[in-house]
């Protein structure tokens, strides 16, 4: 089955256990932010996959990708005053963005 023909939830699940390197680089296209996130926090992402996430146009998830081990592109986040929403350690799979507080404080 195409990753696209899968629901939301099913590809947070694959992108946060996923050990396939074929079917994380499938996820790591998702138009989800938050697979794309959960997939830049995954142990086992190759290089080439955390390289691209750590460019990606959303700093949410090239932030998180910047912080992956095999990550070999260097970002410095410093200058910027990053949101709680960006340094969330919760898993992807029971964030519900709308409804957290801190949140709130950003707006």
């Amino acid at each position: 089955m195409n990753m696209k023909e899968k629901s939301k939830k099913e590809q947070l699940d694959l992108a946060k256990n996923s050990r396939c390197e074929k079917e994380l680089w499938s996820l790591h296209g998702s138009p989800y932010m938050n697979v794309r996130r959960a997939v830049a926090r995954n142990i086992n992402i190759t290089s080439r996959i955390a390289n691209n996430l750590s460019v990606d146009p959303v700093l949410n998830v090239s932030y998180m990708a910047s912080k992956n081990n095999k990550s070999t592109i260097l970002r410095d986040f410093s200058h910027l005053n990053l949101s709680a929403c960006i340094l969330c350690e919760k898993d992807e799979r029971y964030i519900d963005c709308n409804a957290c507080p801190e949140k709130k404080k950003f707006r």
